[in-house]
Formats: structure tokens, C-alpha cells, sequence
């Protein structure tokens, strides 16, 4: 009675049945959301460098943090990410220190397979890209108490009023100035109306 899931990139898969329930890397989702796959969730690694979002050491936190905004618009009910706190080299051949070396020895790129760090006493020390990441999910969740608020329709039309193309998972605004000002807005219409 379990539910199973499974991490993809071809669309093929999912329509011959070999996968009930799949998660589309975010930079093959296109086929998934044109098709209108139920429940879908998305997840993005070490693959996904090119377009869209992710949260290497070397990507703008704008880049980390649209993904709220993303998994928003597409009603995406599940995000997977697999690198939480791996400090091992690739394969798990040998322990790595996180501090010193942050791409699990050459394997990865760096920030791939950990958000956090070895803290005192067993707890996890937090990373600048797992705060960004927090705030893309308080997007989300600010974006869903607007729509009980004004409607899905008008919170959609407010997300795209300033933006040149509207938004996909390839296609965002990627300056952090528009990030803030458009939570800012959220915020605003938010308070008017509670």
C-alpha cells in the first residue's frame, strides 16, 4: 500500500506505465505539465546546471529561491532533493570533511550533496543556500494564503504583471531585487485583507 515513486527524465516512461507516480527532473518537466500528470512533484541534483533553478555554490541565491514561485504557478505538490547532509565522497567510499571539501571529492558540483553542516552534538548547522531555500517555501506557502484570499486567477496575474515572458521552470526573472519586491507586494495585499 505504499506509494511509488520514481525520479525521471522521459516523459516515455510515465505514458507506457511503467511509473504511477512520477518526479520529472525540473529541467525535463515540460512533457509532464503539457500532459497534465496529476499530483505531480519535481526534483533537481547534479544534472540540473543549465536554466533552472538549483542551489550550487556558484548560482545567485535568486536562483535558489524562484523555485517557490515555480512550484506555485505549476501546482507542483512535491519537491525531492536528495542532498541533505552527505559528507562522504561519491559511492560513500570514504567520509569527507564538508568544510574543506564541498563537491564529495571531485563527484558533484559543489553544493550538491549537502545544505547543511556538521554541527555540535549531532546538530545541523545550517547553510546561507538552506535559508534561501526556506524562504522560496515561505513564498509558496504566502502565495497559496493569497489565492484563498483573492483567487488563483488574480495571484497569477499579479506574479506576471512585471515580467517580460511569463514563467516556466527554464524561463524567470533571475534578479533578487525582483524576488524581494514581488514578496513585498505578496505581503502587502495580504495584510490589506486579513
Amino acid at each position: 500500500d505504499f506509494p511509488i515513486i520514481d525520479a525521471l527524465s522521459n516523459y516515455e516512461f510515465y505514458e507506457k506505465g511503467l511509473v504511477k507516480n512520477p518526479i520529472p527532473a525540473s529541467n525535463h518537466i515540460e512533457p509532464f505539465l503539457e500532459n497534465k500528470v496529476p499530483n505531480l512533484w519535481t526534483y533537481y541534483c547534479c544534472s540540473q546546471y543549465k536554466e533552472v533553478a538549483n542551489r550550487f555554490f556558484n548560482m545567485p541565491s535568486a536562483r535558489n529561491r524562484i523555485l517557490g514561485i515555480q512550484l506555485y504557478k505549476f501546482d507542483i505538490v512535491g519537491f525531492l532533493q536528495w542532498g541533505y547532509n552527505f559528507w562522504y565522497s561519491q559511492y560513500s567510499r570514504y567520509p569527507i570533511d564538508p568544510f574543506k571539501v564541498t563537491d564529495a571529492g571531485y563527484a558533484f558540483p559543489s553544493g550538491d550533496a549537502f545544505i547543511v553542516y556538521p554541527g555540535e552534538d549531532g546538530r545541523p548547522l545550517e547553510s546561507l543556500r538552506l535559508k534561501v531555500f526556506y524562504e522560496a517555501i515561505q513564498d509558496l506557502r504566502a502565495l497559496r494564503l493569497l489565492e484563498e484570499l483573492i483567487g488563483r486567477e488574480a495571484v497569477m496575474e499579479m506574479l506576471e504583471e512585471d515580467v517580460d515572458e511569463p514563467i516556466t521552470f527554464k524561463r524567470y526573472p533571475t534578479d533578487a531585487e525582483w524576488l524581494l519586491n514581488k514578496r513585498e507586494q505578496i505581503n502587502r495585499k495580504i495584510a490589506e485583507l486579513i
